[in-house]
């Protein structure tokens, strides 16, 4: 049955909008007049998704998640949860997944099976953990971990994207400008030089060589660009390059130990959150692996769960892989131990986030200034090899 949202007003004429459920627009108009709203505004949600931001964030799914927690912790039954949720909810695309869901429920199916025909919102890890709740009778709490997970995940991830967006900007902003100055500018300094007939300073000739790069071989620079790039990208895609690539961003000098850190409390936490909902070890552990994406750590992961199948333990494993921090590895041996391996886990992604986070500000205080060193030294040398022959010229006519 088609979803309709709708614009309408009460008896006090108070503009209400929401969604209904009818076979057509008719239907709808006469549903709302039944329930005393006179509509205004009829229409299907995909009419009106392309006005919507599309996408379902991490921050939405968590937020949406510790709110469906709520709701059946306090006794709601889950279908008239996600009634309430599907119509306060804003994006489009969530709110039309709800609704889906919700009617498989009505129809006798159980909140995970629903959630497996909308894996592009909710992921592998969210659906199984889901399974876990739901066979363990504890869906409430199950949800609120997810919420956290989803919440702590969301957060870093923000943090990563507004460490890198200055960053990103000034190198955009410098090789534009650098790029104008080579094509436009420059050269027809440089003509003046050329036309003299002088002896130019080596500085100088550098840069027109430079510059005749970049005016008469621009076409062959962006064929080039365009095919490294494209084989690259082919080679990455395959299981050779994405190995070099993984190892080769865990072992880089400064971006290597970020990328450690952040890798190592994300396998922490997800490995926590899976096992404090109750998800079996070896299944949160393939599980883990997938989210993680990192060829060397799936394969360290998947060893892992293999071992513990013929009796190993996980720290020794994880010590024999090579791969993760002895601090790491002693703290899932004590869990192991104590049998308070999950939250342990927790406290150990608790602490590498927070490494992670000083490390990301120590990072960024480093690189704006070397940044502005770099594009300080390009400047100067365009501005050295115009001046020094000026400055001959300058001499030579005196």
């Amino acid at each position: 049955m088609p979803i309709f949202q709708y614009i309408a007003y009460t008896a006090s004429e108070k503009e209400v909008r929401g969604s209904i459920e009818a076979d057509n627009e008719t239907e709808a108009a006469g549903a709302l007049k039944r329930d005393g709203l006179f509509p205004r505004e009829i229409t299907l949600p995909s009419a009106r998704m392309g006005l919507r931001r599309k996408g379902v964030s991490a921050n939405e799914l968590a937020s949406l998640t510790r709110r469906l927690s709520t709701l059946v912790g306090a006794g709601c039954a889950l279908f008239d949860a996600l009634r309430l949720l599907s119509d306060e909810e804003e994006n489009a695309e969530l709110k039309t997944a709800l609704i889906r869901i919700r009617e498989e429920i009505s129809g006798g199916s159980t909140l995970s099976r629903a959630l497996e025909a909308h894996r592009n919102i909710f992921p592998e890890l969210f659906i199984r953990t889901v399974e876990a709740g739901e066979h363990g009778g504890t869906l409430d709490k199950v949800l609120l971990r997810l919420a956290d997970f989803l919440e702590a995940r969301g957060r870093i991830l923000d943090k990563v994207k507004a460490a890198l967006l200055y960053p990103a900007l000034m190198a955009v902003v410098g090789a534009l400008v650098l790029a104008f100055l080579f094509v436009f500018v420059i050269p027809r300094i440089t003509a003046i030089f050329e036309d003299s007939g002088q002896s130019l300073p080596l500085i100088t000739k550098l840069l027109l060589f430079i510059v005749g790069i970049f005016t008469g071989w621009w076409h062959a620079l962006i064929i080039i660009t365009a095919l490294s790039f494209v084989l690259a990208r082919k080679y990455l895609k395959t299981p050779k390059g994405k190995m070099a690539r993984d190892s080769f961003l865990l072992r880089a000098p400064v971006i290597g130990r970020l990328y450690f850190k952040f890798q190592v409390s994300s396998f922490a936490r997800t490995l926590g959150s899976l096992l404090s909902s109750g998800v079996p070890i070896i299944s949160a552990l393939n599980m883990t692996s997938r989210v993680l994406g990192n060829t060397v750590l799936e394969a360290a992961l998947s060893k892992a769960a293999r071992d513990l199948t013929e009796g190993g333990a996980l720290s020794g494993s994880l010590k024999a892989s090579g791969v993760f921090p002895p601090t790491l590895v002693h703290m899932v041996s004590t869990g192991e131990r104590s049998g308070e391996l999950a939250s342990l886990l927790l406290k150990a992604a608790d602490a590498y986030e927070k490494e992670f986070e000083s490390g990301v500000g120590r990072a960024l205080t480093l690189i704006e200034p070397i940044m502005v060193l770099v594009m300080g030294g390009v400047v100067g040398f365009i501005v050295l090899a115009i001046l020094l022959p000026i400055f001959e010229l300058n001499q030579v006519i005196r």
